[in-house]
């Protein structure tokens, strides 16, 4: 147990000099949460920060102050980008800080100032409406380089109790609508207009599975959307679709109709017992085997490494039916990368952050050992099957630790 953040990170990073430092600050940062001091928070509120106040996902935080937008995500020294749920309630948080004499972020706990950070710049098309007058940042999530496109702001896996146990998806009520393709298409327009800005068009939303089977509903609803975005090119553009497992005619339809490049039907919990516990939604409209063969079908359409799915990495160790111990969470998901990357299929983690609206509400998080060492195996297991992120990077998405690792590859692969 150590006393301090500082002594934390120091012996943290010696214990193991093959990562970089800047995960390892990451995964910190992700398990013990960031809060931003009254000073940081009111620098945020300028023009080159400034995001506003819609979350395009429905997330519902109860320690926001009202009057304030909340920012981008963290930036840190080598460009990672920490995506941090702001207004969260942390047992023993980060804090970042605003130096007016020095002019910069400063992370630090306590008094103690641990490092410079800072935040992703707000888009310049953010502020503006669309025709129909709809505020273009109610469509959209930003990372550093991708543009996040919202198409239903609703998840009819919440409807009976079937949402996922770790979910916090549109918990705050507001709109529930499909959004319009128009607005898609203008918002788009605007976005690519801000030179060298995004190079990845992601598009999500929460699950729908009306239609004469399963999602037929969404699938369409996707490709017209899709369709939209396209307007904006020619031919192909570089995108990624997070959705359920669909089936191949689902997909073929998908890919043959729009400029799609990429997709994500992200299983998040891969152990047979628990899947149906913790994903009743997915168990009841696919089910586990059905969602991992349509995974691993899928590749046979978009092709070896632009398939991706990815463990909630920590809820299979929640109570009350997760895992008794790290060793056994750590077999069950290298299992799982394994299985996928023999498959042609990259098999991520995204870090947990336990959220008191959603069914496993507010409780405890793996220690950060257990991150080091998923990221570091999912990463080893990928590189032995020649598999490389190009969708999910730190350029890109930001919440993966473990494709962060990829930076050295690339590196030792020019040198």
């Amino acid at each position: 147990m150590y006393n301090t953040k500082r002594e934390l990170l120091e012996n943290t990073c010696a214990a193991n000099p093959d990562l970089s430092p800047f995960v390892i600050l990451k995964l910190s940062m992700l398990c013990d949460g960031v809060l931003l001091s009254e000073r940081a928070l009111d620098h945020l509120q300028t023009p080159l920060y400034n995001f506003g106040k819609v979350d395009s996902f429905g997330i519902q935080f109860q320690g926001r102050p009202a009057d304030k937008a909340m920012p981008g995500a963290i930036l840190l020294r080598d460009a990672s980008n920490v995506y941090i749920n702001y207004g969260e309630a942390f047992d023993a948080p980060y804090l970042v800080d605003w130096d007016p004499s020095r002019e910069e972020f400063l992370l630090k706990d306590g008094e103690d100032v641990l490092d410079t950070v800072d935040f992703v710049p707000r888009p310049a098309f953010f502020g503006k409406s669309t025709s129909r007058g709809t505020p273009m940042e109610s469509l959209v999530d930003i990372r550093a380089q991708k543009l996040i496109l919202t198409a239903y702001e609703r998840c009819r896996f919440w409807e009976g109790g079937h949402q996922c146990g770790f979910c916090a998806f549109f918990t705050g009520g507001g709109s529930h609508g499909e959004a319009d393709c128009e607005d898609i298409y203008e918002t788009v327009r605007e976005a690519v207009r801000e030179p060298g800005r995004f190079s990845e068009i992601f598009l999500s939303g929460g699950s729908d599975f009306g239609g004469e089977h399963p999602f037929d509903d969404e699938v369409d609803r996707y490709i017209r959307i899709l369709q939209a975005v396209g307007r904006n090119f020619s031919g192909r553009f570089s995108s990624q679709l997070m959705a359920p497992a669909y089936t191949k005619a689902q997909l073929r339809r998908l890919y043959e109709e729009t400029g799609l490049t990429a997709y994500c039907p992200n299983i998040e919990i891969w152990d047979e017992s628990l899947f149906p516990l913790l994903c009743p939604g997915k168990e009841k409209y696919v089910g586990r085997n059905e969602w991992i063969r349509r995974t691993v079908d899928a590749v046979e359409i978009f092709g070896k490494g632009k398939v991706c799915t990815q463990v909630v990495a920590g809820a299979e160790l929640s109570s009350p039916h997760g895992f008794k111990t790290i060793e056994e969470a750590l077999e069950s998901n290298f299992k799982a990368c394994e299985f996928f990357a023999r498959n042609g299929v990259i098999f991520l983690s995204t870090i947990w952050r336990p959220h008191r609206y959603s069914k496993l509400g507010y409780q405890k998080m793996p220690p950060l050992d257990y991150y080091i060492r998923l990221s570091r195996g999912l990463h080893d297991i990928r590189r032995a099957y020649g598999l490389f992120c190009t969708n999910d990077d730190y350029k890109h998405c930001g919440n993966h630790p473990d494709s962060d690792l990829e930076r050295l590859d690339d590196y030792v692969s020019v040198v």
